[in-house]
């Protein structure tokens, strides 16, 4: 048996709990209980595993520890407790917080000679303080959710069980170290480092402080708590945090600054409008388990700056650390490795794009979205400004612009930013609808200039690296997806947009004539054809259609999109070749099938000849791409994407949110 002092910890599988032994097993014999014994065990250590909800279990591990190492006790550290994020009532908070401990204390008593009984409460149990006032030992206890009115009723049941063993109940600021492993820190800087929406919001008064304390200076007071037992009273209560408390601006600048080298804003939003958001993101599918509970928007304005003298009196202690200083460093940290801090944070990582990403791309897609409500509005209003307008017209842009504002609204929130493709869809019936419903010209131009900038918007996808030099395909001299390959091409659907929809106001009745510098009367007839008669909407209006699809898919992405974007290289390709050679198939018609010739006609031909070179080149260097990524065994383009887009673990999420964790939270 070991002459050393015999010390048990409870939790000793934690984040407190396994840096407490680690720290006190090279002084004292450690005892460790939690509900499972640790795969990674401290050397020298003795661990038990043990259920706190049931006194027998206790009473059973703690005969056998008595029976292994004797009934001397220097000290005993009760760090277990019951935390749910759901921030409701459970009936673990009885069984585990407060039963629990006053089960221990009282079997403890019964099978050993206890010195010290330490108790990790929390400064949750003071009522929060006013903005320039401090909280100390004599501040007015007022818990107000059932974790920290939890560990209140475990104080009082703690001191009345303890018989002649000295307690000290530890009051602590929120705990976390230079890698962060602070919960609502870790959420924080994850946030803002993702750039989510959210992170610039915030329901309470900014100003006030929350204190913290690094993990170091909490085992360096329980030690000396330890030492200096003799000299202790009683019964004994200690507020620990650190001296300088932070303020939420000042974390949110901090850690803006560090992440993206400037200040990160604060909106100031309403408590009702907060609650509302975090009930939504709380039940939408497809959506990372949120930190934020709606529960917790009514504590956003508490206040808790310490008063720490007293125990810098009675232990001449004193933090070492701030947190101000350890923030760089989880940021640092989070830089070097994200996968691993994430991991290490127990944080799902984001599936809507990779976790190294470029602020300025993340900066304009966010722009870009507020781009589109302003348009969703602008479609959402139009029919209100004009006349003559049929009810399935007015109903159209109504419903067609309210959704548009919604699914952009929807597409911040981060995980969902896959939302934007819904968003592009309801675009290109916009700018189909007009052809549908014949409708009058005011009506035509309008839906067809604002879908086709909602679309550009919504299939927009921020570059992983901006300042990626161009990669040119293997066995190519020359990058195909280059600007000055792609201008051009944007330019020419441009010109025979312009032409077809000349056409196109022709047959939808906008204008009486249509010009023709050859063929007199031509054009007329070949638009009023029978084959064109054919078409259930305007066949020049399709056209249009597709030449500014055409010119949409030519400005999509980046200069390495052949390998970055296969699918819309594919795509724009689908948009060019076929309906090039649709182009030519229906000139040829015209002398045959309607005995006339169309100049302009002719033209857009020509244009669309032209154009199918260059798309070519970049369809097969992205074919190319994709048969090799295919050959290498990596997944199809198309479905990567949409892998991408769409899957998320949290889709699989329980349905009951009440995780419940025995560790303790502070």
């Amino acid at each position: 048996m070991s002459n050393k002092e015999i010390i048990i910890i409870t939790g000793s599988s934690g984040y407190i709990g396994g840096a407490l032994t680690k720290k006190l097993s090279k002084d004292f014999k450690v005892i460790g209980l939690d509900k499972g014994i640790p795969e990674k065990k401290v050397s020298g250590v003795d661990y038990y595993a043990v259920d706190f909800s049931s006194f027998g279990s206790l009473q059973k591990t703690l005969r056998e520890i008595c029976q292994n190492v004797g009934s001397k006790i220097r000290s005993v550290i009760h760090l277990v407790a019951y935390y749910s994020f759901s921030g409701e009532e459970s009936d673990l908070y009885e069984k585990i917080t407060v039963q629990g401990s006053g089960n221990f204390l009282k079997s403890l008593n019964i099978f050993f000679e206890v010195e010290q009984f330490i108790f990790s409460s929390t400064m949750l149990v003071h009522e929060p303080g006013l903005p320039g006032e401090e909280i100390n030992e004599q501040s007015p206890v007022k818990p107000s959710w059932p974790y920290p009115k939890s560990k209140v009723e475990a104080e009082k049941i703690i001191e009345s069980e303890r018989g002649k063993v000295k307690t000290v109940n530890l009051r602590i600021a929120g705990i976390y170290d230079d890698y962060g492993h602070s919960v609502p820190v870790g959420n924080h800087i994850m946030r803002i480092y993702e750039q989510h929406f959210s992170s610039l919001l915030f329901p309470g008064n900014y100003h006030n402080k929350q204190s913290y304390l690094h993990l170091e200076d909490l085992l360096d007071a329980i030690e000396l708590l330890i030492k200096k037992n003799k000299i202790l009273p009683d019964s004994l209560t200690l507020i620990l945090g650190e001296d300088e408390a932070l303020s939420f601006k000042e974390l949110q600048t901090m850690i803006g600054k560090e992440l993206h080298g400037r200040d990160w804003p604060i909106i100031k939003v309403p408590a009702f409008l907060a609650k509302s958001g975090a009930h939504l993101l709380q039940n939408l599918p497809m959506v990372r388990e949120p930190f934020i509970k709606p529960w917790m928007i009514s504590y956003a304005d508490d206040h808790y700056d310490l008063d720490i003298s007293r125990v810098k009196t009675i232990l001449n202690w004193q933090p070492r650390h701030r947190l101000r200083d350890a923030i760089p460093k989880m940021i640092a940290a989070l830089k070097e490795n994200p996968q691993k801090w994430y991991k290490e944070h127990k944080m799902t990582a984001p599936t809507y794009r990779e976790l190294v990403n470029s602020r300025v791309g993340e900066i304009s897609y966010q722009f870009g979205v507020l781009l589109n409500i302003f348009l969703g509005l602008l479609v959402f209003s139009n029919p209100f400004m004009l006349n003559n307008l049929t009810s399935y017209e007015f109903a159209n842009d109504v419903v067609i612009g309210l959704l548009v504002v919604i699914f952009s609204v929807i597409s911040l929130i981060p995980t969902l930013r896959w939302i934007r493709w819904i968003n592009a869809l309801l675009a290109v019936w916009l700018m189909f609808s007009p052809l549908v419903f014949w409708t009058q010209e005011a009506v035509y131009s309008n839906n067809t200039i604002l879908s086709a900038l909602i679309l550009l918007i919504s299939a927009y996808t921020p570059s992983q690296d901006i300042e990626a030099p161009s990669d040119i395909p293997s066995g190519w001299s020359y990058n195909p997806s280059e600007w000055t390959q792609r201008i051009p091409i944007m330019f020419l659907a441009f010109l025979g947009f312009l032409m077809a929809k000349y056409l196109a106001a022709f047959q939808l009745g906008h204008i009486s004539s249509v010009w023709d510098p050859f063929f007199g009367d031509g054009t007329e007839k070949v638009l009023t054809s029978d084959i064109s008669r054919a078409f259930p909407v305007s066949d020049a209006g399709l056209g249009a259609l597709s030449y500014l699809l055409d010119v949409i898919a030519a400005a999509i992405g980046d200069k390495n999109r052949w390998k970055t974007m296969p699918w819309m290289v594919v795509l724009f390709g689908f948009f060019i070749i076929p309906t090039g050679v649709t182009s030519i198939v229906l000139v040829m018609l015209q002398p045959i099938g309607v005995g006339a010739w169309c100049t302009i006609c002719l033209i857009t031909s020509v244009v669309m000849l032209l154009m199918v070179p260059p798309a070519i080149d970049e369809v097969c260097a992205s074919v190319q791409f994709l048969r090799k990524s295919v050959k290498e065994g990596q997944p199809f383009g198309v479905y990567s994407f949409l892998a991408k887009e769409v899957r998320h673990r949290s889709v699989f999420r329980p349905i009951s949110l009440n995780i419940r964790f025995h560790i303790i939270f502070s």
